[in-house]
């Protein structure tokens, strides 16, 4: 089944050719902010295609060029993005490397990649002090003060300026072959040790002009950045293709002042991933506790009633006060990275929110589908890019297009034992319906077989336990034993401290409290779901668990066979 362009979409064939189009487009219009002495101060897209410029004709003139690879490490930051579209605009390859990397992680990428230059904050090259890391050829610093061997951003760009009001065109004619490689993602796995993941400038401008297909996005929208630039879901979609459609791209100072930024800020447009919008929504639900149910529910009655007699949608008019915590103008949220509960997905478009999921992988530039604003079903992940082939083999989706990297990064093995015959298999288990919407029952790897034969899959029941406002969230796996014969569903779970405040009070709950109330939520969940998918065990943990920088559990810490029960 075929539906329409939800937005005219226009063809780019590079990162460069992007740049220079966006500029072309919406000139004058604010491209990017950060905030700097207290304020958000905006950049216009031609202004970017100039920094851009600047940035790139520095670079060749220092002498780097196609193919060469040059890191990128520090929190998100327009400079962050003129350094990426920089580079890619003159054929090297742009490496995000993830902040919270340590000393010896950045030393073997370092090496391992051959990476000539690092563009970074003050607070990330401090790692380079550290004994046995190898400094690039060139390090730029994003902040003052600037090092020994180092350059200032500011400093590099300008002699790039120079050289292009002296006349320098080098830049101007700098060929970038579409099939050349873009970027060099090294992924934050839940299942161990990270891959290079090699895309291509067509892998990620396909996957821009998709996800534009499904999902307009305008130059009346604001888009405030959350996530991580080094994750490909935030840098294709929450950045490259913001700027593809012309919308504003303001980057949060972190997470913990997400809520002034919003209220600064006033998005339109907000991408996360579950555990975003599940605290939001936790919030919500306080607020809703402490105003009182029975007037939340008269509000919903009284919105979805004013709605279907009137045909006018009431629910941003009844709801104002949750709208205002948001900025006041929240109309669009997208979530990635997971599956997403389909009751808060509901729950926020009850409000007047607009909420869709997709779903993603790095190794296809990465957005593999997502559900449209005006065509979508809650429990899936929505439809196919175009462009994008979907088949189901033993269960595992597999799937090839326009988007699928070309390899892994000096690793033929593990690229053959993914792409076969052209088609990529996921790891992920699914379907397809007959409307074309692709569901994800979880992970090959992760799913457990009992005894008698019978498959469970532990995101299903993670979904079920994490609704609980006791619990914080979950873990669940066949337990500690290598026999086979004896594997049985558990849970390690993270009770909510906030949860048992709201019904106990701060001094009114302990550990027998826990362990009851936590009890209790589990049979509840056992209640719901078919006899061999019951929770045989459960243990509680006072941390939350160490996740990647999509706030994905990084399971293989904590179910390797030979570790064992906590009670």
């Amino acid at each position: 089944m075929k539906y329409g362009s939800a937005f005219p979409v226009y063809p780019v064939e590079t990162i460069r050719d992007l740049v220079f189009q966006v500029a072309e487009r919406y000139g004058t219009r604010p491209a990017l902010a950060g905030k700097k002495d207290g304020e958000f101060r905006p950049i216009s897209f031609a202004d970017l295609r100039h920094r851009v410029e600047c940035l790139g004709a520095a670079l060749l003139e220092s002498g780097f060029g196609r193919g060469d690879r040059i890191a990128l490490l520090s929190g998100n930051r327009p400079e962050w993005a003129v350094t990426y579209l920089a580079v890619a605009s003159i054929g090297a390859v742009i490496v995000p490397l993830d902040r919270d990397l340590t000393a010896g992680e950045l030393n073997h990428l370092l090496r391992f990649a051959s990476l000539r230059g690092l563009f970074a904050s003050s607070e990330h090259l401090r790692l380079l002090e550290a004994e046995d890391v190898s400094a690039p050829e060139l390090i730029v610093r994003f902040d003052e003060p600037v090092g020994l061997g180092e350059k200032s951003f500011e400093e590099l760009s300008a002699y790039g300026r120079g050289l292009v009001e002296a006349g320098d065109r080098r830049f101007l004619e700098a060929d970038v072959p579409a099939e050349a490689t873009a970027a060099l993602i090294f992924t934050s796995g839940t299942t161990g040790a990270p891959k290079g993941v090699m895309l291509s400038h067509r892998n990620i401008v396909s996957n821009v002009m998709g996800v534009s297909y499904h999902v307009a996005i305008n130059h009346d929208d604001v888009l405030l950045s959350v996530l991580p630039l080094h994750h490909t879901y935030e840098a294709t979609a929450g950045f490259l293709t913001a700027l593809y459609q012309g919308a504003s791209v303001y980057y949060a100072e972190s997470l913990r002042r997400l809520a002034d930024n919003m209220e600064q800020v006033r998005p339109t447009v907000l991408l996360g991933v579950p555990a975003l919008f599940e605290a939001m929504y936790r919030r919500i639900e306080s607020g809703v506790a402490e105003a009182g149910r029975a007037k939340y529910q008269a509000g919903r009655f009284v919105a979805g009633l004013g709605s279907r007699l009137l045909g006018f949608d009431f629910r941003r008019k009844v709801f104002r006060k949750v709208h205002e915590r948001f900025g006041g103008r929240l109309r669009l949220l997208i979530s990635g990275g997971a599956a997403m509960d389909p009751q808060i997905i509901r729950g926020f478009r009850e409000l007047g929110i607009q909420f869709i999921q997709g779903y993603g992988l790095t190794e296809y530039s990465p957005i593999v589908s997502v559900n449209r604003p005006d065509h979508y079903k809650d429990d899936s992940v929505g439809l196919p890019l175009p462009h994008t082939e979907i088949r189901v083999v033993d269960g595992e989706i597999v799937l090839r297009g326009h988007c699928l990297m070309s390899g892994y990064f000096k690793n033929e093995e593990a690229t053959a034992e993914v792409i076969q015959d052209g088609w990529f298999y996921t790891g992920d288990l699914g379907y397809v319906d007959e409307d074309g919407f692709l569901y994800i029952s979880g992970r090959r790897k992760s799913v457990i077989v009992t005894p008698n034969g019978k498959n469970v899959y532990p995101e299903e029941l993670e979904a079920l336990l994490n609704r609980s406002p006791f619990i914080l969230e979950s873990l669940v796996w066949g337990g500690p034993e290598t026999d086979p014969s004896k594997t049985e569903v558990q849970a390690v779970i993270v009770p909510d401290p906030v949860g048992f405040d709201q019904a106990f009070g701060p001094d009114g709950w302990n550990e027998q409290t826990l362990e009851e109330v936590i009890g209790k939520e589990v049979r509840q969940v056992n209640r719901e779901v078919a006899r061999y998918k019951r929770i045989k065990k459960f243990s509680l943990r006072r941390e939350e668990f160490e996740k990647t920088t999509t706030k994905k559990i990084k399971r293989y810490l904590y179910t390797a066979k030979s570790q064992k029960p906590s009670r």
